[in-house]
């Protein structure tokens, strides 16, 4: 009898490996080998390319090779890809078919000028002289950001071009006043223009090809250099041609300029930790992510987006968890930045409190919001104000948290409970009940509504405030605690709510490969039925959603549940390779952020340790798909750069391990620190850390029961530690540790 050999296949959820460059005007996506493939959903296959929010300048550019001697004409194609913080490297060989060539393409996107260079190097490594034909292609695609036609704004017919000598191209959209102008410093003067050229990729949309041609003759042993210049404007031609001639003639000046940029987001918050370069490389590439995902678009303002490619557009409830990193990282602008554009478009669109949740780069809005962010939005408003000291700011976003506390408690809380309704992190049709999410942020918004109204001195306020944040988290672990799991609930919800859900939530376990979800479900309504009425609230464990970590990561769950539910996700229901489900039931994904949140969690209720595993997880998916990045999801899918995972990496690390905790406003600095044993008896350093107007350099090492070091507090502010039962004050401008044991 033959034998029947099973083999299991392994599956990618990445036809090709993408990289993300950018400056704060211009983003550049294509894939590893030097391409530039279609794809994307939200704007169909166009996601990749040359962009300058809110339009897209080109589907990409390509290079052709010809040897005439031996008869070899290859499109370059990369065996060789180097991501850098600043661009990327390509490198050319065996993708050169037998060229005698090794080539190198150099590109980036300058910080503050609308456009983008690269540069090729190619190095004749064989005998003789070699005679090459050069085609340099580009392909334009003027248009809009996603959500455009929704709001009346549509491309054109097609674009038209401008021959303005046999190097530069000036290309424009019939309809808008959209421009892309592209050249070269290659020698000669051939050229095509056309909407039927293109190169070895044919991609969609109604663009223009242009093509540069030339002749190369290069002695063995020599190199010649080329560049490639593209330029954009939103606004005229004019402009434009200055964004160009400021790429042409100081290309080399503006890669400095850029390189200067990343050396000091790298020297900000600096992170040592002894014998973790590990660690210490990751959180370094972490800060430079994060300014790759800086948009500034001219009439609407500069913020941080959620990730690239798939969403390079601003987010309310992204930014609300990233923005706790940003902060961290000592980028206080940037965090100022986002936050008054998000409170700008929700004052426009909503103006009743709600918080906005999806902005486009047009400054249009594609969700008002859901109930969760508003709620977290508050909460933060008022971490930003203690990292910043910027009393201006404070008043301006307190108006609005005003309107957005009433809006929470009445429009979206009418059985006033306290726990408002509507959708929160987890946007699931059907899933827009009482949620865990939405309930722990209105708790943290009430804490920080009453600390704000104390700081501008509005004593009825405050009371009213902190009356309704006592009744909150007392609501909380009350009615979310689910007892006989030990855990908190997803929802909170009659079981006549959840009852016509059954089919849908059924439907979305069997997508995901999930038996036995029907039968667990009707479990619980049985269950609710037998014990209480159809119209009794009561908690929900429907998919133990990660967010049923938040009462722990928001410090509000009662000392005795946080230990039992932190305890009982410590196990492979909740936790897989790569950190936390994003649903215990469902158990198909991981996020920086479902990890960060649990990992941040942990670290509030004092244990370091299972943070750092769950972060030691996390870091398993760094460059897996590309180099010196966190994927949206873990371990290799979704954007390839995700703004939340500053918030997974730096919260935990400044805020909790470091213990950092300011109130600018009065020149206090507190540090609680809690080093995990893993580092025991290593120098752990967190220098240049800037918190307001100042500027902080820590050095910690817990070894054998001490903690000693020094902090660096230049600006004389009273600098507070506590640890292990002691406590340190001290304004010195250098504060030197050494503290043991327990107080008497």
């Amino acid at each position: 009898m033959e034998e029947k050999i099973l083999m299991a296949g392994i599956t990618s959820k990445h036809p090709f490996n993408l990289y993300y460059n950018g400056g704060e005007y211009v983003k550049i996506c294509g894939s590893q080998d030097g391409y530039f493939p279609d794809f994307g959903h939200h704007v169909a296959n166009e996601m990749g390319g040359i962009w300058l929010h809110p339009i897209k300048l080109l589907d990409g550019f390509w290079l052709k090779l010809t040897d005439t001697k031996r008869n070899i004409s290859v499109w370059s194609r990369a065996d060789g890809f180097t991501s850098e913080p600043w661009g990327s490297r390509f490198q050319y060989d065996h993708g050169l078919s037998h060229i005698p060539i090794a080539m190198e393409r150099t590109q980036f996107a300058p910080e503050q000028v609308k456009g983008m260079t690269a540069g090729y190097e190619l190095r004749h490594y064989g005998e003789g002289e070699l005679h090459l034909k050069v085609e340099l292609l580009v392909r334009t695609d003027l248009r809009a950001v996603w959500f455009s036609d929704e709001v009346g704004v549509h491309k054109g017919s097609g674009d038209q071009a401008k021959v303005l000598n046999p190097r530069e191209v000036l290309v424009r959209d019939p309809e808008n006043d959209w421009f892309v102008q592209v050249g070269t410093d290659l020698p000669g003067d051939q050229l095509e223009v056309g909407p039927e050229l293109y190169g070895p990729e044919f991609t969609t949309g109604v663009g223009c090809g242009i093509a540069f041609h030339t002749e190369l003759t290069i002695p063995a042993g020599e190199s010649r250099r080329f560049n490639l210049f593209v330029a954009g404007s939103y606004v005229s031609a004019e402009e434009c041609t200055a964004s160009y001639r400021q790429l042409a003639v100081g290309h080399q000046e503006l890669l400095a300029e850029k390189l200067a940029v990343y050396h000091a987001v790298a020297d900000r918050a600096r992170l040592t930790i002894e014998g973790e370069d590990a660690w210490n490389e990751v959180f370094t590439w972490a800060k430079w992510n994060n300014q790759w995902l800086i948009q500034k678009v001219d009439g609407v303002g500069r913020a941080l987006t959620a990730g690239g490619p798939t969403y390079p557009w601003w987010f309310g409830c992204d930014n609300t968890y990233s923005l706790q990193g940003v902060l961290a990282i000592g980028d206080p602008q940037l965090a100022k930045d986002t936050l008054n554009l998000l409170l700008q478009k929700s004052e426009e669109v909503n103006g009743n409190g709600r918080f906005i949740h999806e902005v486009t780069t047009l400054g249009a809005v594609s969700n008002p919001g859901n109930t969760q962010e508003t709620a977290h939005y508050i909460a933060f408003v008022w971490d930003l104000f203690r990292w910043t000291g910027d009393e201006e700011l404070l008043r301006r976003h307190y108006a609005y948290c005003v309107k957005g506390i009433d809006w929470l408690l009445e429009e979206m809380d009418p059985d006033q409970d306290l726990f408002p309704s509507g959708y929160g992190i987890i946007e699931i049709a059907g899933l827009n009940m009482e949620l865990v999410d939405s309930a722990v942020y209105t708790a943290k918004a009430l804490q920080a509504m009453a600390e704000m109204s104390a700081f501008l001195q509005d004593a009825t306020a405050e009371s009213k405030y902190r009356e309704l944040a006592t009744r909150c988290i007392e609501a909380v672990n009350r009615s979310f605690w689910q007892e006989e799991e030990g855990l908190y609930a997803d929802a909170v919800a009659p079981a006549s709510d959840v009852a016509p859900k059954v089919d849908y939530l059924v439907s979305l376990a069997e997508a995901q490969g999930v038996t036995g979800y029907r039968e667990y479900v009707e479990g619980l309504l049985a269950e609710a039925n037998a014990n209480g009425t159809a119209s009794e609230d009561r908690g929900w464990l429907l998919n133990k959603n990660w967010v049923i970590v938040t009462p722990m990561e928001a410090g509000i769950a009662d000392p005795d549940k946080a230990r039992r539910a932190l305890n009982h996700m410590r196990n492979d229901t909740f936790i897989g390779e790569y950190g936390t489900y994003l649903s215990g039931t469902f158990q198909q994904g991981t996020m920086t952020i479902s990890t960060g949140v649990h990992a941040v969690a942990e670290a509030v209720n004092g244990n370091a340790n299972a943070a750092l595993d769950l972060l030691n997880r996390m870091r398993r998916s760094f460059s897996r798909v590309l180099p010196g990045s966190f994927s949206e999801m873990s371990p290799d899918y979704g954007c390839v750069v995700q703004a939340w995972t500053i918030y997974a990496l730096a919260v935990p690390f400044v805020r909790h391990f470091f213990g950092v905790e300011p109130f600018a406003s009065r020149r206090e600095l507190k540090l609680r620190p809690q080093l995990p044993s893993a580092w025991s008896g290593k120098a752990c350093s967190l220098e240049q850390l800037v918190i307001a107007d100042a500027e902080f350099d820590l050095s910690l090492t817990e070894k054998s029961g001490a903690l000693t070091g020094y902090i660096r507090n230049e600006a004389g502010w009273k600098v507070t530690v506590e640890w292990n039962g002691q406590t340190i004050s001290s304004e010195d401008k250098l504060i030197e540790l050494t503290m043991s044991g327990q107080s008497s």
